[in-house]
């Protein structure tokens, strides 16, 4: 089964691999705050409403970002009300770092996201 991914860009320790060593939200779904450091590998573990699905939707509303289907991406997904820590009235917006190691360079990557009328 092709998976898209050449299994050549697995290797640990390739210096001109990117990867995602850091990422911090704030105020996205059930996350307060979340500053999550990253290693080669990771595993996602937590009981039931622990914020496992939540951090895979994380990922869907960065791919929705970086693909410009941002808006139809919120709409999908019930709105900003829906997307915001306790909805818009207690969360003015969604706040998100991305620290990358790009080789020897480490890149960041921010974006900071609030609702508009109509959301």
């Amino acid at each position: 089964m092709d998976r898209g991914i050449p299994a050549s860009s697995w290797h640990a320790g390739d210096d001109d691999v990117t990867r995602l060593r850091r990422l911090t939200v704030k105020g996205f779904k059930s996350f307060r705050e979340l500053d999550l450091e990253l290693g080669q590998i990771n595993v996602l573990i937590g009981a039931n409403g622990a914020g496992k699905s939540n951090l895979v939707s994380l990922f869907g509303m960065l791919n929705a970002l970086m693909t410009r289907t941002f808006q139809e991406w919120v709409v999908r997904s019930g709105g900003a009300n829906a997307l915001v820590h306790y909805g818009t009235k207690k969360t003015a917006g969604i706040e998100i770092s991305l620290q990358l190691q790009c080789g020897a360079d480490t890149v960041t990557y921010q974006a900071d996201l609030g609702a508009t009328a109509p959301d």
